[in-house]
C-alpha cells in the first residue's frame, strides 16, 4: 500500500488509473460479469429454482424498502427446448428482479398455469399455443386477497430465478410447432397474515404489488417443430 501510494504521489496519471479500475470493480463489473458468465456457462449462473427461494416471514415487519419503492422491477425470459422423439417438451422461466431491493413473489409450482390464452388471474402463468397434449393447469383459488406467507418467495436484488415446466407436444406442435409467452400478474398488496408473537406491524400489507401496470409478460418464443 505505501508504494502505491509514493506511485501516487509521483505519478498522476497512475493515481487516476487505480481510481477507474476501482470503479470498474465497483459499479460496472457487478452488471457486466454475470452476462459474461452466463454467455460461456449457461448451466452454471441460470440462476436458482424459485421454489428455493427464501420464504417471506413476519411481513408486517420484515420488508425491503426499496423493494416496496421499486418501479416495474420484474423482467420474465421464456426459454423452449426441443420436442423428443417421445414429443416431450421442456419450457424454462428466468425471473430476473432488477431492482436494488428485495421483491416478494407470489410463487407456488404447482399453482402455475398453463392454458391456450392469458386466463387473467394473478400469479405464474404462461400462454402456450397449440395446447399440449398434457401438461394445461388452471389457477386453484384464483385471486385471493392474502398468501401464506411459505407461498410468498424473496427474489434478492439483481437476482435470478427459474422454473421448468415438463408438457407433452401436441401432434400439431410437433408437426408444425407453436409458440408460448409467460405471465405474472399481481394486482393485490395482500393482506397480512398472523405473525410470530411479538413481532410490531411497520407494513399494513405484504407488498406484493411490485408491479407498475399489474402484470409483466415475456417476449412470445416460438416451439419449433420436431426435426
Amino acid at each position: 500500500m505505501s508504494a502505491l501510494l509514493r506511485l501516487d504521489r509521483n505519478n498522476p496519471n497512475a493515481f487516476i488509473g487505480i481510481v477507474l479500475l476501482v470503479v470498474l470493480v465497483v459499479f460496472v463489473l457487478p452488471d457486466r460479469l454475470p452476462g459474461s458468465i452466463a454467455g460461456l456457462s449457461p448451466q452454471l449462473f441460470a440462476g436458482i429454482p424459485c421454489a428455493r427461494l427464501p420464504a417471506a416471514k413476519d411481513l408486517a415487519a420484515h420488508q425491503s424498502i426499496l423493494g416496496r419503492q421499486a418501479q416495474g422491477p420484474l423482467q420474465l425470459k421464456l426459454t423452449a427446448g426441443v420436442i423428443n422423439d417421445e414429443g416431450e417438451l421442456v419450457m424454462r422461466l428466468s425471473v430476473v428482479n432488477i431492482s436494488l431491493g428485495t421483491v416478494p413473489i407470489a410463487f407456488q409450482a404447482d399453482n402455475f398455469v398453463v392454458a391456450e390464452a392469458d386466463d387473467n388471474t394473478d400469479g405464474f402463468g404462461m400462454i402456450i399455443q397449440p395446447a399440449p397434449d398434457a401438461g394445461i393447469r388452471a389457477r386453484a383459488n384464483p385471486n385471493p386477497e392474502t398468501y401464506a406467507e411459505g407461498d410468498i418467495r424473496l427474489l434478492g436484488p439483481r437476482q435470478t430465478c427459474v422454473h421448468s415446466l415438463d408438457l407433452v407436444a401436441s401432434a400439431s406442435m410437433i408437426s408444425d410447432g407453436g409458440s408460448a409467452r409467460a405471465w405474472y400478474r399481481m394486482r393485490a398488496a395482500g393482506e397480512q397474515q398472523p405473525q410470530s408473537e411479538g413481532v410490531r406491524e411497520v407494513f399494513a400489507d405484504q407488498g406484493l404489488d411490485i408491479l407498475a401496470e399489474s402484470v409483466v409478460f415475456s417476449e412470445e418464443v416460438d416451439i419449433a417443430p420436431r426435426a
